[in-house]
C-alpha cells in the first residue's frame, strides 16, 4: 500500500489546475502564443493576460527564467504578492508605462534586470539584446489594454507585427 505524501497530492493538484489554465488559455487568442523566433529566441504572445494574477499563471507555464515584458499602468498592490515567483520566473523585467518607477521599487530585489521602455517597439529592441539563444521573450502586459489599443485583441495583433517586423532580415 502506497503511503500518503501530501506533497505529492499538492504537487499534482498544481500540475492539473496549471494544465486545465493551459487549455483554457490555448482557446483564446494571444494567450502564450509563439509569436516568432527571432535570433534563436522565442517571442511569445501573452497579451490576454490583463491582471497580475494571469501573468503569474503565464510565468509558472516556463521552465527556464524569461524575459519579461510588461505594462506599468495602474495599481501594482497584488505584485507583491508574486515577487518571489516573478523573481524566481524572469531572468531580466522591461516596463513600458508611466509606472515603471513604481514598478521598479515592487520588483527590485538585486537578482534581476530591470529597465524601462519608452515603446513596445524599443521594449522588444532590449529584450532581444539581453536575451540569448534559447532564451524566451514573453509579453505579458499584465494589465488592460491602453491607448492607442482598443482592448488586449489590437495590443497582442500589434506585437505580432513587430515581432515579423524584427524577425525580417
Amino acid at each position: 500500500m502506497k503511503k500518503y505524501n501530501p506533497s505529492e497530492t499538492s504537487q499534482k493538484t498544481a500540475d492539473l489546475l496549471l494544465e486545465a489554465r493551459l487549455k483554457a488559455l490555448s482557446d483564446r487568442p494571444y494567450s502564450l502564443e509563439n509569436a516568432g523566433m527571432i535570433g534563436g529566441i522565442s517571442v511569445v504572445n501573452d497579451a490576454a493576460s490583463t491582471s497580475i494574477h494571469k501573468v503569474a499563471s503565464s510565468l509558472s507555464a516556463f521552465e527556464k527564467p524569461v524575459v519579461w515584458l510588461m505594462e506599468a499602468e495602474g495599481k501594482f498592490s497584488d505584485m507583491n504578492e508574486f515577487a518571489d515567483l516573478i523573481s524566481k520566473k524572469t531572468k531580466a523585467v522591461i516596463a513600458v508605462g508611466e509606472d515603471t518607477d513604481g514598478v521598479y521599487e515592487l520588483l527590485w530585489k538585486g537578482n534581476n534586470f530591470f529597465v524601462s521602455a519608452k515603446t513596445w517597439s524599443e521594449a522588444l529592441d532590449l529584450a532581444l539584446i539581453l536575451g540569448k539563444a534559447n532564451d524566451t521573450v514573453l509579453f505579458s502586459p499584465g494589465c488592460p489594454a491602453q491607448e492607442p489599443f482598443e482592448n488586449y485583441r489590437e495590443r497582442g495583433a500589434y506585437f505580432n507585427r513587430l515581432v515579423e517586423m524584427k524577425s525580417k532580415p
